[in-house]
């Protein structure tokens, strides 16, 4: 598949349809005494693109992990497909989201194939229709040529790219009565080279069209305006504003989150939003010319 790296229109949904949404409602989150989510509600819905943007140590890891049920809320709840995700056992589940961490350690050398058939365990696999299914995965992600190569001999981006592509192939089928699925992507563009930053989003654009839901935890502001259908923006465990990148993506929300002076322009080719950081007088270098 192949598409321009420009945003389609955005699919419409009803607000209420529950059933085909994760969502966040109300989430607090406290360790050790630090409290990391404070009334975090958020929902992706089937067939869109959700960007979670903020500084570090905002919180979009953790609401990522709540979302995929690696952690437990200490309020509020997670509801999947209009089921509260503790009703759900952890094989349906992974049957209908599927997490591609920060960091996935991995020190045993199996092939880059192997490393994407783990994807499909929780389809009682890998069997010979698994394979291939694996096979697409990688060519989806553009990894097809590593998949007889040792996954410790891999570069960085190599190895975000190879579990992208088992992510995919854990969730590459259509659900009975096409129940929605859904990706949960945290900071895959972090080791990526440009090309292949556009090239994975480019990647989620099109399983969105699938009618697969994917929240994109980003750091770059300018991708999320350029590929996402809605950003949520978080400071602090609290999410600051939620809705469209050209609503949201404004100087003063900017300013608020992130502490950063920006000048918000329309792309020239795409229209939507291009955030330009503001200049900042530099101060002479000590004993230099005048």
């Amino acid at each position: 598949m192949s598409e321009s790296p420009g945003r389609p229109a955005a699919r419409t949904h009803p607000a209420d349809d529950a059933a085909r949404v994760l969502a966040a409602v109300d989430l607090g989150l406290v360790r050790r005494g630090a409290r990391l989510l404070h009334g975090a509600s958020l929902a992706v819905r089937a067939g869109e693109v959700l960007a979670v943007l903020g500084p570090n140590g905002a919180g979009k890891s953790t609401l990522l992990k709540c979302l995929g049920g690696e952690l437990s809320p200490s309020r509020g709840s997670v509801h999947l497909n209009g089921q509260p995700l503790n009703n759900w056992s952890p094989g349906e589940s992974a049957l209908r989201r599927a997490v591609l961490p920060q960091h996935s350690p991995l020190s045993f050398p199996f092939t880059a194939l192997e490393v994407t058939l783990m994807g499909r365990i929780p389809h009682g696999g890998p069997g010979p229709g698994d394979v291939g299914i694996a096979a697409e995965a990688m060519s989806a992600a553009a990894v097809e040529h590593l998949a007889d190569r040792s996954y410790t001999t891999l570069s960085g981006g190599e190895r975000q790219r190879v579990h992208l592509a088992r992510v995919l192939a854990q969730i590459w089928e259509h659900l009975p009565e096409h129940e929605p699925r859904y990706l949960l992507l945290d900071e895959p563009t972090a080791s990526l080279d440009p090309a292949h930053q556009h090239a994975t989003l480019t990647l989620a654009r099109q399983w969105a069209r699938r009618d697969v839901g994917v929240v994109v935890v980003l750091h770059d502001l300018n991708l999320a305006a350029q590929y996402s259908d809605r950003v949520a923006v978080l400071k602090a465990g609290q999410i600051l504003a939620t809705g469209t990148p050209a609503d949201v993506l404004q100087p003063s929300l900017i300013a608020e989150a992130f502490g950063l002076a920006v000048h918000v322009l329309a792309h020239p080719d795409l229209g939507c939003p291009l955030i330009v950081p503001r200049a900042t007088p530099q101060a002479p270098v000590a004993g230099s010319a005048r």
